[in-house]
């Protein structure tokens, strides 16, 4: 068993759990190699995108890098603490998290951008609370299906405790507007309380209740239903809602197999807007090919995989909330990119998300690390269990 420094809890809730012998074996290869071969990945296509339409100048780069830094500081962070602190501040933490996404609409503290206040401003540095309001509920959720399974298997008001939670985070998220974020907070609870044993009756009410209120959102916006519309044949609606899309396509077309070569994309140059961020996927596809493409695809593959196998690990070993957490995780990577990449290949309509890892942006770059390293922490719980247990056997 390792051997812990000795702190008070107030210690261990604001600064995490330090070990004195923890070593680099200790954390899990294939999703370190991952997580850094996406990060790189990111700072050359940013720098791809971008550098050719600032005149050379490098500070989006730079801008990308230093948030990635961040980021990472974000993921070590994370990584110290235990699943007992998480289970211990998971309402501390939902609260937070809807009193940052109030603020987005305060004067001076929010500001908007591109029609939607989805962003705070924080010395200097925007910030988008929806982001950290997935990485609560993941945390939220998990831990109440955990403390009270029983109540919410076998109660109504036990199933309906969390749904109003997560109710009133998309409320907030749709006020924005921002349904991408909506769709992806509402899909990782509903998962988590499947996995978790909720009553199939009130899982199909409220998944009823949902998909009700989105095809609402869509059908009485005319621009999100334009969207649709142009989704359906984009080449007909090029000047208007299709533009995105056919933009994408053309990319897509002009890649092939193996690319035109890294930094030789004309897409990027004001003909595919939001090439850095939403459509980043359809440049990756230009410049360096389908089979790279694929390739990218297995690497994102292999970290979803990897959630669920610690996931099923957690519980065999009875560890519920561990599991849940990383259920959670895994459903949250693969929708983001299942829907980056749709939205990029013209399989889903347009919507804005962001691609694990790569896409310009500091927020989601944040989530992501803090989202792995809830991961690597199960590992390494798992293998000091484990290594607890052959003690105790063997001795």
């Amino acid at each position: 068993m390792r051997e812990t420094l000795s702190q008070s809890r107030f210690q261990k809730i604001f600064f995490g759990e330090f070990y004195r012998d923890l070593k680099f074996s200790d954390i899990d290869i294939g999703i370190f190699l991952s997580v850094f071969f996406l990060s790189m990945l990111g700072i050359v296509m940013v720098a791809s995108v971008t550098i050719p339409l600032t005149d050379g100048s490098l500070s989006m780069t730079f801008n990308h890098i230093l948030k990635l830094v961040i980021a990472v500081v974000v993921g070590l962070y994370v990584f110290r603490f235990s699943f007992e602190i998480w289970k211990s501040i998971d309402i501390v933490l939902v609260l937070f998290s809807f009193f940052l996404l109030t603020l987005v609409f305060f004067p001076i503290i929010g500001f908007e951008a591109n029609g939607a206040s989805r962003w705070i401003r924080i010395l200097g540095f925007s910030f988008q609370p929806s982001e950290l309001m997935k990485f609560a509920l993941i945390i939220y959720i998990s831990s109440y299906c955990y403390r009270r399974m029983t109540e919410f298997k076998e109660q109504w008001l036990g199933f309906w405790k969390p749904v109003s939670v997560v109710v009133s985070a998309i409320a907030l998220v749709l006020i924005e507007p921002d349904l991408g974020s909506s769709a992806v907070i509402f899909l990782i609870s509903l998962t988590i309380m499947f996995i978790a044993g909720a009553p199939m009756k009130q899982m199909l009410i409220i998944l009823f209740m949902g998909l009700m209120v989105f095809v609402c959102m869509i059908i009485l916006v005319p621009w999100r239903m334009q969207r649709i519309l142009s989704f359906v044949d984009p080449w007909s609606a090029y000047g208007e809602g299709g533009y995105q899309l056919s933009q994408a396509l053309i990319a897509f077309s002009r890649g092939d197999l193996f690319g035109v070569g890294l930094g030789e994309s004309l897409q990027k140059y004001h003909y595919l807007p939001d090439a850095q961020t939403d459509f980043i996927f359809a440049i990756i596809a230009e410049e360096l090919g389908l089979i790279f493409c694929f390739l990218l695809i297995c690497v994102y593959g292999y970290l979803i995989f990897k959630s669920f196998t610690l996931a099923r690990n957690s519980r065999i070993r009875e560890n519920y909330f561990e599991s849940y957490v990383s259920y959670g995780i895994g459903v949250c990577l693969a929708f983001h990119v299942f829907i980056n990449i749709g939205v990029a290949s013209g399989m889903l309509p347009t919507k804005g998300l962001t691609l694990p890892f790569i896409s310009f942006g500091g927020t989601n770059l944040m989530l992501m690390f803090a989202l792995v390293a809830l991961l690597l922490r199960i590992d390494l719980e798992l293998k000091e269990n484990s290594d607890i247990n052959r003690k105790v056997m063997s001795g």
